[in-house]
């Protein structure tokens, strides 16, 4: 058997150091209090794991790929249910061509963020610029291409790469999962190979691993911090709605709402929001303390403006615990007692002023109808079980063939453990099948 060369090995090394730190952060965190918690703690680690290995592992601004992150089953930091997110690595000095078809979808933003992906240091995934899609320049068949350079083309559509550009963040947003239809996006550099392959040498296999390492425990402090802020508001407080600021890898055209809930197994969190009926999208969800989304496929964890119902007096109340309450707007904790909330409006024509505020107060749930209008409906467990079968099925024709270049990154990854002699520990990256989903 040949030997294992010395800098893989050493990055090999490093990354299952960082793992075990990341274990070691995760368990310390202040909000950790019983068995529930510290698996979800184990499932936000291995988000983290295949996270930043995924983008690791598309870490060839030279032939870059334009991939699905976070995977439909994978939840990393507030990723949204309604979005199909996009990544590519890049590089400041060279120019790049993002191209494929617009589809129907609500939104879409393709972010230029650097330096560094987002968690992974202080400045990490700031905006560096930002081009919205109903901007684009369509053909008849609703194809686009956005020339990414320093200095824009004769013509046609341009995001300017600024220097300290090191990767893109690209979100698809949904609002009527029925009739909106997935478009598609593809990168690649001028001048540069046709081809994505790579050669997975070990002077790169090593650089993919000991990048890898150094953000596993960054992103674990990231959102271990993050999740203390929230906590430290109090417990079932709502805060909002603020401006996005960009950094972070937040979207520049976004308001938000955050807060957290502290549920006894009796209770609910009743959230009242005036409509905010001139933002183009909105949604509103719950998440672990990490602000990992819980599992949404298979779980109403969320929902956004077209799936939730408006009061005659122009409010919206979600209804949060961990029981369904047969009422609409039940937001779906998990049977976690404590957690995350998060809430977002989009392209908002003028601005969100105090009348906007939520308000959020913990109620028995026995007298929940107390606190609704009264011609609010009941949901029963058929109609129930119809959405979320409806869920299911949308998300999977959404998720499905989202992600053609993911059998590339499994190639490299591949290569990668062949070198190494040996499977890395932990991801689960090998079965990111979408097709699943829905099954």
């Amino acid at each position: 058997m040949a030997a294992i060369d010395a800098r893989l090995e050493a990055g090999y090394e490093r990354f299952v150091g960082a793992i075990a730190a990341a274990h070691d952060i995760t368990n310390g965190a202040p909000f950790v209090r019983n068995a529930a918690d510290r698996e979800q703690g184990e499932s936000f680690v291995r988000g983290i794991v295949n996270h930043s290995l995924a983008a690791s592992l598309g870490n060839t601004p030279e032939q870059p790929v334009m991939q699905l992150l976070p995977y439909p089953d994978t939840r990393l930091g507030y990723n949204n249910p309604d979005n199909l997110y996009y990544v590519a690595r890049v590089s400041d000095t060279g120019s790049y061509t993002i191209s494929g078809t617009r589809g129907t979808s609500v939104g879409l933003l393709i972010q230029a963020l650097g330096p560094g992906l987002p968690g992974t240091g202080a400045a990490a995934g700031a905006t560096k610029s930002f081009f919205a899609g109903n901007e684009l320049e369509l053909g008849p068949d609703g194809s686009y291409s956005l020339a990414l350079s320093t200095d824009p083309p004769p013509r046609g559509d341009w995001l300017p790469l600024r220097p300290g550009t090191d990767n893109m963040l690209v979100r698809f947003s949904f609002l009527d999962w029925e009739r909106e239809e997935p478009g598609s996006i593809t990168i690649t550099r001028d001048g540069g190979p046709a081809s994505n392959r790579v050669e997975v040498t070990p002077a790169l296999a090593a650089a993919m691993l000991e990048e890898t390492a150094r953000w596993i425990p960054l992103q674990a402090e990231f959102y271990r911090d993050q999740g203390n802020v929230l906590t430290a508001l109090g417990p079932n407080t709502l805060v909002g709605p603020r401006r996005a600021l960009g950094d972070a890898g937040t979207n520049v055209q976004q308001w938000n709402l955050t807060g957290n809930f502290d549920l006894r197994d009796h209770e609910a969190l009743l959230v009242t929001l005036k409509d905010v009926s001139q933002a183009h999208y909105a949604n509103f969800m719950v998440a672990d303390p990490w602000l990992d989304i819980f599992e949404f496929v298979h779980h109403q964890t969320s929902l956004n403006a077209s799936q939730v119902r408006v009061d005659g007096d122009g409010y919206v109340r979600y209804v949060l615990c961990a029981r369904d309450p047969g009422v609409p707007n039940w937001i779906d904790t998990s049977e976690l007692s404590h957690g995350a909330i998060f809430g977002r409006y989009q392209d908002v024509e003028g601005e969100l002023g105090p009348e906007y505020a939520p308000t959020a107060s913990v109620v028995d749930l026995a007298d929940l109808r107390r606190h609704l209008p009264g011609d609010t409906p009941s949901v029963g467990r058929h109609e129930r079980a119809e959405q979320l079968a409806a869920r299911e099925r949308l998300l999977a024709v959404r998720f499905r063939g989202a992600d053609p270049q993911h059998p590339e990154i499994v190639r490299r990854l591949d290569a990668v453990e062949t070198l190494l002699g040996h499977a890395l520990p932990l991801h689960t990256i090998h079965d990111q099948d979408v097709a699943r989903l829905g099954e």
